[in-house]
């Protein structure tokens, strides 16, 4: 026989036969998950943190159930947590590996609220102020958050998973007994869950430090466990374990053609001290352990939606180690030991109470009440998530967790802990706006809010709001909800200059009409639910039109004041899921004005009525959108019309200028069609890429202002248009090109650009 061959049949045999002599000799450990492993060796899985690279952890655990090797001990670091925890709790590889490649793990690195999730109020502060940084000012200074995650959105993946898991005295009591490694952020001490929320502690050990807000636990603040201990294999020796098979998919260093931006020079930095971490715990190992290293050198940390080349992987491997493997199959057994530690079927929780832990300025009365979770009922995951989404929707928290408490007389207790902002109570958000269709309309504006929150125990606020730029408007307002019955009161103070540019049938620049107006309200108002409300305001309008020369000539007067007094009620419903570009959801307008107006030392009444509905359905990457407008200003005759609506502009009559077309009367309806180019699996901000097309309609009556009178008289006029979108996070812009049915010798067609105008 050949020397080399016989060595290869000689040494695994003299390797198995030294392991079974150390087994013999080894102290039995007394206490600890192995204590109850008897008469054959105590295995534990020791499974590395990685990312993305995770996947390769639900390869190997098939081939492990493929070779019937029985695993008495899990250990995981972040990822490795995650899919250990799941093995541990009895899911099969299969399951795991179904929700590995099912998950949106984008979601959970996006924490902000969901616009349909929110309450009206707060939907209209967000769409108004889309620079949503959300900055902490007070009189104290600026304050920013702890991270640019809070983690809310990983709780709510996490728990998607594992369910509605009550607390434990010992993650012993598991189908596997099961410890997560996450890493003390105050001295990088390594530090060892085993026991508590499950959920918790798999959360701690995946906080990515400086991008998660730290965990908060036993006094403790955790972040990932990588940092400390990216592969713990000495956690498994210390608790008795004879066999480590050990996973390591730590990421590689990076080359010096690849360190070309500042994350890659702080990813190979943070590589390098998990990487010397991991050479100690490597050094543990011993010849009758296991190493496993897939092959996972071109799948980036982030890159989640390779997973499935991750599992692929991890399985490759693992079959490569089939003869080592088999030293430590025990079909015999096995059978029983499935049977015993597959999970079975769980069932929503009987509720018995919800105990809430308030750290907020508002009152439990409130919190309570968003929750809506009542004693007796049958609580799923999915209606618990739902439940902290209702309070988190408030958008003043920072955390709003929950734990499971299960009494000695069988009472199962959430406890819900709710933590507002650490940088709050006040914030500075802000709206950037530039339009230009390339000829004569150029439109910019600049503008900042000032949202002060927690003035009473039910939420009131205090807004202020200034903008600079071709349209300039200062307002403040008061928001006082009356206790938690729904009813609310507000006060609003507004000075507003607004500009509507004119252009010959030339294409020519031929001035602008100008109102200054002066606003005092005040509103009672009920919100119906969170997509609903109704409000009824007392109103005092005092202003002022300045007149182009053109129609000053016309007209006989250059400008001429007003004073209008009245009450305005108004009804909307909204859930669309974004007001930059909607894919689902309805929003629906409807004010109705009655005023008393002084104008030239008369008085006249007025009604007015704007009705504004918008729709959208996506079909997979396909979106259509629609919206309708009609808008109607109804006085005395002979009345001067005040109210001036305008079509014009990218998607309200496209071809035309921005509000070229104004008159006392609108009516208008838009088709668009938008394909979505990306669908970022994984990023901090959703940003989609889209192209799209529309078809317009429209018609303006009674242009009493506007030269245009050729084309506003000529009734209703078809318009459409193409264009790229991008969802950016300073507000949608737009790239496009409109073109109008023409009616008049102008030409109708222009290009546009435009960013932070929705439509």
């Amino acid at each position: 026989m050949h020397k080399g061959l016989m060595m290869k049949l000689i040494f695994p045999i003299f390797l198995l036969l030294l392991c079974l002599s150390l087994q013999l000799f080894a102290a039995q450990p007394t206490s600890g998950p192995c204590a109850v492993v008897k008469n054959r060796p105590c295995i534990a899985l020791v499974l590395g943190g990685g990312g993305a690279r995770g996947g390769a952890h639900v390869g190997v655990l098939k081939q492990l159930e493929l070779q019937q090797v029985p695993v008495d001990l899990i250990v995981g670091t972040s990822i490795g947590a995650y899919v250990g925890g799941l093995y541990a709790q009895g899911h099969s590889p299969a399951a795991i590996e179904k929700m590995l490649l099912h998950t949106d793990w984008g979601l959970g690195f996006r924490d902000r609220v969901v616009r349909d999730e929110m309450p009206v109020r707060r939907k209209q502060q967000k769409d108004d102020f889309p620079i949503n940084l959300d900055i902490g000012v007070d009189a104290s200074g600026v304050k920013l958050p702890k991270g640019v995650l809070h983690g809310q959105s990983m709780a709510a993946l996490i728990r998607h998973a594992y369910g509605v898991v009550p607390e434990l005295a010992s993650f012993d009591g598991l189908a596997i007994p099961f410890r997560a490694v996450a890493t003390n952020l105050v001295n990088r001490a390594e530090v060892v869950l085993d026991h508590g929320s499950l959920l918790q502690a798999v959360q701690a050990s995946m906080s990515i430090p400086g991008v998660v807000r730290p965990m908060e636990l036993n006094g403790l603040w955790l972040v990932d466990g990588g940092v400390a201990n990216n592969l713990p294999v000495s956690v498994a020796k210390a608790l008795g374990a004879d066999r480590v098979i050990a996973v390591a998919i730590d990421a590689p260093l990076l080359e010096q053609d690849e360190l070309n931006s500042a994350v890659a020079i702080t990813e190979q930095l943070t590589s390098f001290l998990v990487r010397e971490a991991v050479e100690r715990q490597l050094a543990l190992l011993e010849p009758c352990d296991i190493l496993l290293k897939p092959k996972l050198e071109q799948i980036g940390t982030l890159e989640f939606e390779r997973i499935a080349e991750a599992i692929r992987a991890g399985f490759v491997n693992a079959k490569a180690q089939q003869q080592a493997f088999a030293a430590l199959s025990q079909p015999e057994i096995y059978a029983g030991w499935r049977q015993q530690h597959r999970q079975k079927r769980q069932l929503p929780l009987k509720l018995s109470g919800v105990e809430l832990d308030n750290q907020t300025a508002l009152a439990d009365e409130v919190l309570l009440k968003r929750l809506d979770l009542t004693p007796g009922q049958l609580l799923s995951k999915d209606e618990l998530s739902q439940a902290l989404h209702r309070v988190y929707g408030l958008d003043t928290m920072e955390r709003v967790s929950s734990n499971l408490q299960r009494k000695a007389d069988g009472q199962q207790l959430l406890q819900v802990q709710a933590l507002e902002k650490s940088w709050g109570p006040a914030y500075l958000n802000f709206r950037l706006q530039l339009q230009d269709d390339f000829r004569n309309t150029h439109n910019y504006q600049l503008a900042a809010s000032y949202l002060w929150t927690g003035l009473s125990p039910y939420g009131a606020e205090w807004q202020t709001d200034i903008a600079l730029g071709t349209d300039k408007n200062l307002q403040t307002e008061l928001y006082w909800p009356l206790a938690a019955s729904g009813f609310y009161t507000a006060a609003r103070l507004a000075q507003q200059r607004t500009v509507l540019g004119l252009e010959s049938d030339q294409g020519l620049s031929d001035g602008e009409l100008t109102n200054s107006e002066l606003l005092l309200s005040s509103e009672l108002g009920y919100e119906l639910s969170d997509h609903s409300r109704m409000s009824l305001a007392l109103l005092q309008k005092d202003g002022q039109y300045i007149l182009p020369a053109g129609v000053a000539a016309t007209l006989g007067f250059n400008s001429f004041s007003y004073l209008r007094r009245g009450v305005a009620s108004s009804w909307s419903w909204d859930n669309l899921d974004s007001v930059s570009f909607p894919s689902r959801g309805l929003k629906l307008d409807l004010t109705v004005q009655r005023m008393q107006d002084n104008v030239f030392q008369s008085r006249t009444r007025s009604v007015s009525s704007m009705l504004q509905l918008q729709g959208a359905r996506r079909f997979g990457t396909h979106v259509l959108r629609s919206r309708l407008r009609w808008d109607t200003f109804n006085g005395d005759a002979g009345v001067l019309a005040l109210e001036q609506y305008s079509l014009g502009g990218l998607l309200n009559l496209s071809g035309y200028p921005k509000a070229y077309l104004f008159g006392s009367e609108v009516r208008f309806g838009s088709l668009v069609y938008l394909y979505q180019l990306n669908d970022s699996k994984f990023s901090f901000f959703n940003a989609p890429f889209y192209l799209g097309a529309s078809l317009e309609r429209g018609a303006v009556y009674q242009p009493r202002f506007n030269r245009a009178d050729g084309v506003a008289g000529a009734g209703w006029i078809w318009a459409g248009s193409i264009f790229a979108g991008w969802d950016s996070p300073f507000g949608p812009l737009y790239l496009g090109y409109g073109q109008a049915q023409a009616t008049t010798e102008q030409q109708p067609y222009r290009f546009y650009l435009s960013l932070g105008q929705t439509f």
